[in-house]
C-alpha cells in the first residue's frame, strides 16, 4: 500500500475517564500497523505534550482518542489549523455527535427517527428512568432513578441527560466509508447480565455476549442496516463510526440511542468483531480508515 511511506502518529490515552480504553485501541491499532511495515509513531497523550503532536508533522493523524479533546472535534479542529490530515469525521460533526441531546434533535428535524423520550420535572413518568453524561462514552456516569423524589434532587444541567427507559435488545451497527462508498458493516445484538451495558459488560472479556447477525427478524435488519448509513451519512461521518439503538421489548419499535465517531479498536471490540464479519481483516479495517482520511 502507498500509505507505507507516510508518516502515521497514533494518539492515544488522553485525560478523559476513557483514557485506559483508548490506551488499548490506540496500541492495537500502533503494533497492527508496525507489524505490517508502516511509518509509525505512538503518543501517550496528556495535557502537557499536545504541542508535540503537531511539532512531529505526521502525514497523518491517526486519532484513537476516546472522549474529550479527541471525540468532541478539538483535535480535528486543531489538525485543520495545522494542515495536518487525521483520521475520523470532522470537527463539526465530531462536535454535534458527541453532545447526545443535540445529535437527537438534529436527527429527529431530518428523519424524524425514535428515541428515548427526555424527561423534566413536569413529565408524567413512570420508573425507573435513566440518568447519564450528555457527552462522553463507555457507559461512564449512569445511573437510575427510582422515585419522584430522588428525581427532584436531580440538578438538571446540559451535561446530563434524563430519559425513559426503554428495556429491550441491545442492537449495533458499524458503518464504513470506503472508496466514497458508505457500507453498513452488519447489526450485532449485545447481551449482558449486569443491569445495563456498563464499562464492565463492554471492556471485560466473557462479561457479554454478542450475537451477530442479530436475532431480529429481516424486515428490522434491513432497517437498521440503512437507517445508521442515513444517519452517518446525514451527520456527513468519515472514516468509521458506529451507531446504537435498542428494540423495545414492550412495542417491539427501534429506538436511536447515540453514535459513536471514535468507535473502540480494542481486541474485544464491536468494529473490528463487525469487519471480521464481513471478511475484514483488523489491518484491512485500518486502511480504509487511513484512505477515507487522505
Amino acid at each position: 500500500m502507498i500509505f507505507k511511506n507516510i508518516y502515521i502518529l497514533v494518539v492515544a490515552g488522553g485525560w478523559s475517564n476513557e483514557r485506559q480504553v483508548s490506551l488499548l485501541s490506540g496500541k492495537n491499532v500502533f503494533q497492527c500497523l508496525k507489524k505490517n511495515n508502516y511509518n509509525v509513531k505512538f503518543l501517550n497523550l496528556d495535557k502537557k505534550n499536545i504541542n508535540s503532536i503537531f511539532k512531529s508533522k505526521p502525514d497523518l493523524i491517526f486519532n484513537a482518542l476516546h472522549g474529550e479533546f479527541g471525540e468532541d472535534g478539538t483535535l480535528s479542529h486543531l489538525a485543520k489549523k495545522n494542515n495536518i490530515p487525521i483520521t475520523h469525521s470532522n470537527d463539526l460533526t465530531s462536535a454535534l455527535c458527541f453532545n447526545k441531546r443535540m445529535l437527537k434533535y438534529y436527527l429527529k428535524s431530518k428523519l424524524n427517527i425514535l428515541s428515548p423520550k427526555e424527561i423534566n420535572l413536569d413529565s408524567n413518568s413512570k420508573f425507573p428512568i435513566i440518568s447519564k453524561p450528555n457527552w462522553g462514552g463507555s457507559s461512564r456516569g449512569i445511573s437510575f432513578i427510582n422515585d419522584l423524589k430522588s428525581l427532584k434532587k436531580i440538578k438538571f444541567r446540559d451535561e446530563i441527560l434524563i430519559e425513559e427507559v426503554v428495556v429491550g435488545k441491545e442492537l449495533t451497527v458499524t458503518v464504513i466509508k470506503d472508496n466514497q462508498k458508505i457500507k453498513a458493516l452488519g447489526v450485532t445484538e449485545i447481551e449482558f447480565n449486569s443491569h445495563h451495558y456498563d464499562y464492565k459488560a463492554k471492556y471485560t472479556k466473557g462479561k457479554s455476549k454478542h450475537y451477530l447477525p442479530a436475532r431480529i427478524s429481516n424486515n428490522q435488519y434491513k432497517f437498521l442496516i440503512n437507517i445508521s448509513k442515513k444517519i452517518f451519512s446525514i451527520c456527513k461521518c468519515r472514516s468509521l463510526a458506529r451507531l446504537d439503538f435498542i428494540l423495545s421489548k414492550k412495542n417491539k419499535k427501534i429506538y436511536f440511542l447515540e453514535l459513536n465517531t471514535h468507535p473502540g479498536l480494542t481486541k474485544i471490540s464491536l468494529a473490528p468483531e463487525q469487519a471480521a464479519f464481513k471478511n475484514l481483516k483488523y489491518l484491512n479495517l485500518l486502511e480504509k480508515i487511513i484512505a477515507s482520511s487522505l
